[in-house]
């Protein structure tokens, strides 16, 4: 199925009739390895698994109430980092669960950690650094963001993020995007 089309479910049918969520519990989102996943190696391509954890995010914050209430607001949320760990394959037509958890945030982002997950057993995982902007003030900080959640009568009750998840988000962080910043690779020439 088109990446598409799986969009337009996750934004209207995949929550409903789910329970809902808090911001601090664990969301489980079920998918289905589909024939246009698939690598030349016979197994879900490492390309999809980050638009799959898009599309558990979607139903993270639909059943959280967060997307509705963000988007009153005229915020959305970005991906500023992400990294993932691979340990089984997903091979066609198999299930899997996407188990997604707010880590904590610090005041520009909210870090989430996204895990797939066959009967139980971990086969890979994901961290997300999720950004906010808002329309027409550019990014949100986080102090914004849980102003309008709880103005929405959203409880926010981030973790204390672990300290080696802020050191992989300054280990990786570029600098902003208004700023100039050159490819340089120290003195070799890509040809």
């Amino acid at each position: 199925m088109n990446m598409w089309l799986q969009w337009l479910m996750a934004m209207t049918v995949k929550s409903k009739g789910k329970p809902a969520l808090g911001i601090d519990d664990v969301a489980r989102t079920s998918f289905r390895v589909l024939p246009t996943d698939i690598d030349l190696l016979g197994h879900m391509n490492n390309g999809r698994y980050p638009s799959y954890m898009d599309l558990a995010r979607v139903d993270m914050t639909n059943r959280t109430g967060m997307s509705e209430a963000l988007a009153k607001a005229g915020i959305y949320a970005v991906v500023g980092q992400s990294s993932m760990v691979y340990r089984r394959s997903l091979d066609m037509w198999q299930r899997f669960d996407i188990e997604t958890a707010v880590l904590g945030g610090d005041e520009r982002a909210i870090y989430l950690q996204q895990r797939f997950v066959v009967d139980g057993e971990l086969h890979a995982r994901g961290v997300v650094q999720g950004r906010f902007i808002e329309k027409g003030v550019g990014t949100a900080k986080i102090a914004r963001v849980v102003e309008v959640l709880e103005a929405a009568g959203i409880d926010v009750l981030l973790p204390e993020l672990d300290e080696r998840v802020a050191e992989w988000a300054r280990l990786n962080a570029l600098p902003p995007s208004r700023a100039t910043h050159r490819s340089d690779w120290a003195g070799r020439t890509p040809r």
